[in-house]
């Protein structure tokens, strides 16, 4: 589910990003326009570098878990020094 969310997210965040840097050279300097546009393109990126972070960190937890999975104890085998 953490894999659909990220990406997801990654296409929100392209799409706020893309669309408002597009925006930014049609705009005026100094206008409002111009301020929603950088404010969109600053929340673009956010969720961009939010979603690639979480997809790191549930990839390498992920990673971790599986070799954790792997490690299993030894059979104890009792000698003839300590019954």
């Amino acid at each position: 589910m953490i894999d659909t969310a990220t990406r997801a997210l990654l296409s929100l965040g392209c799409f706020v990003g893309v669309g408002s840097a597009l925006m930014i050279p049609l705009t005026a300097p100094g206008t409002g326009e111009r301020v929603v546009s950088l404010l969109a393109l600053v929340l673009g990126l956010g969720i961009v570098v939010g979603s690639v972070a979480a997809r790191l960190l549930t990839d390498r937890r992920r990673h971790r878990d599986d070799a954790m999975s792997d490690l299993n104890d030894d059979v104890v085998v009792t000698t003839k020094e300590n019954p």
